[in-house]
């Protein structure tokens, strides 16, 4: 694995191995006014982490990114399990001490709030945004400290992604704290279907 730089000891994790159920395609794959998403997403992250760790599920085939930083490709360790299988993989595979969790389908994520988060994240195992009164456990930061709880939830059987947060130490940051970073909430924003898609290309053809 490529060494880490002693400036933040960040990684990036992009979970990519989603089935894109409602898409009908392979998400990471989809080209966003000519960029595949997954690209978009890295790039949302440049400057930000150390290494990037990308989490694909069995066999999967993405396309080439570049970024200024190391690219680890992992395939997922709990091959069906969903995101919370990825968060496991990517966590497990990181050098780092913590990173910053995001799905490859959120091509609008604002660097400025992933950097609110780790700012967030001394003394925490996780940081969170509240979204509507719910979590956004894909747009999140994460300790290394996390993955007992994770792996305990997974070998259970339980899949739900926020299931293992009992049982950290979570900051969770409400809107309020956020929001004049992302006023739209825009990096919540995931690209399920063709209107997301069109959403996605009309808000960055605009500059968000």
């Amino acid at each position: 694995m490529p060494p880490m730089t002693a400036r933040e000891n960040v990684a990036g994790i992009i979970l990519a191995g989603g089935k894109s159920t409602r898409l009908g395609r392979d998400k990471a794959s989809e080209l966003l006014l000519g960029r595949s998403l997954l690209q978009r997403v890295a790039d949302r992250l440049d400057g930000i982490v150390d290494q990037y760790v990308i989490v694909t599920a069995e066999s999967q085939q993405l396309p080439p990114i570049f970024a200024s930083r190391p690219i680890t490709y992992v395939e997922d360790i709990y091959p069906g399990a969903g995101p919370l299988a990825g968060l496991y993989t990517g966590l497990s595979s990181m050098a780092a001490p913590r990173a910053i969790v995001v799905a490859c389908d959120m091509p609008l994520l604002k660097p400025s709030l992933l950097s609110l988060l780790l700012r967030l994240q001394t003394g925490h195992d996780a940081v969170m945004p509240m979204n509507g009164g719910l979590p956004e456990p894909l747009c999140a930061v994460y300790a290394a400290s996390c993955l007992p709880a994770v792996k305990a939830q997974l070998d259970a059987g339980s899949y739900m992604m926020t299931g293992f947060l009992e049982d950290v130490n979570v900051r969770f940051v409400d809107a309020s704290e956020w929001e004049r970073l992302d006023p739209q909430g825009v990096s919540f924003l995931n690209v399920n279907t063709e209107d997301d898609l069109r959403r996605a290309e009309q808000m960055l053809a605009s500059g968000t």
